[in-house]
């Protein structure tokens, strides 16, 4: 691995960093810490990354495409970052590939205000969407507009950081706000008394898969253990988080101990539908379908920006490093 990488993961010479015997890494998320994204704070609580010989530090980020950034360059060892936006990285020339795929189906969500009666993506036309720059949500928005057959320029969309979108949704300055059935909706939900509601764009059309694990190539040739500690300890995370949702918030009210505890919890419990299909329930959390990334590249192809695509869609990911069944 080339570079020198921040927080000491990558030395000079291209080997991991160690300390006490650990092999130092990093994993970027693509926003805060929360709720949903809990289990690789418990993870590191836990010993299990430890127990892989892994010494892990989980960081926050500033976009999914800010974060595959991190990674490309060498600055990161692993990041957050769901099929859709791994592709279009990739034809950006990022050489980065999804190591487990956590979450088979995508969150993505149109939050709104109930008194604007907004259900389907043509009630958006003529209306303010308040979204995040560089977010997966925003990219697959334009997708959803698109295949939908809703003219992008009749939906007024507004793109600025996390602080900014939601107020402007709260102080209603827009009618609508993009967000995460497992995250957004819920923390808006109770924010609001319940006043918002929120349709997910698989049911129109944009069904792909959400949250996956990716790692730079050279980490993945050069350093396979490190890859296979890493997936097996955040897979073992998520199993143990999902069944004890409280003691996984506890991690993350630690380092953030402004969020409500009730609704980061809700979130992880409405996380854990996201995790399985027939799919993962014959090859265990954390698998990749040929098929479904086929079908993820096709849908970007057509409606999400995606100019460049590939013959075979298996050089964006791997199903190597998931643990035995």
């Amino acid at each position: 691995m080339a570079g020198t990488v921040a927080a000491g993961t990558f030395g000079l010479t291209g080997g991991f960093a160690r300390a006490q015997g650990l092999t130092k890494a990093t994993v970027r998320l693509a926003f805060n810490y929360n709720g949903h994204r809990s289990p690789y704070l418990l993870g590191v609580d836990k010993g299990f990354y430890r127990e892989e010989g892994l010494d892990v530090e989980v960081l926050e980020g500033k976009g999914v495409t800010s974060s595959m950034q991190l990674v490309a360059s060498g600055q990161d060892t692993f990041t957050i970052v769901d099929p859709p936006s791994l592709m279009l990285g990739a034809a950006q020339g990022m050489p980065v590939r999804t190591v487990a795929q956590i979450y088979q189906v995508s969150p993505n969500a149109l939050i709104s205000w109930k008194d604007q009666n907004i259900t389907k993506p043509s009630d958006l036309v003529g209306k303010v969407v308040a979204t995040l720059q560089g977010d997966t949500t925003t990219t697959m928005l334009y997708a959803l507009l698109a295949k939908n057959n809703v003219q992008r320029n009749a939906v007024q969309i507004v793109a600025s950081d996390g602080g900014t979108r939601t107020q402007t949704f709260l102080a209603k300055r827009a009618q609508a706000i993009t967000g995460f059935t497992n995250d957004s909706y819920i923390g808006l939900a109770a924010t609001t008394n319940n006043e918002v509601q929120c349709f997910a764009y698989s049911e129109f059309g944009i069904d792909t898969m959400g949250d996956g694990i990716a790692a730079h190539k050279d980490t993945i040739a050069s350093s396979p253990k490190v890859v296979a500690g890493f997936v097996k300890a955040s897979i073992r995370a998520y199993r143990y988080a999902i069944a004890h949702p409280e003691e996984a918030v506890a991690s993350l009210i630690k380092r953030s101990p402004s969020l409500k505890a009730e609704v980061e919890v809700a979130k992880l419990k409405a996380t854990a539908p996201l995790l399985e299909t027939p799919e993962t329930k014959a090859h265990g959390i954390g698998y990749s379908s040929k098929q479904r990334w086929e079908e993820a590249q096709t849908l970007m192809k057509d409606y999400g920006g995606l100019t460049k695509t590939v013959d075979d869609v298996s050089v964006f990911y791997t199903n190597d490093f998931l643990p035995k069944m």
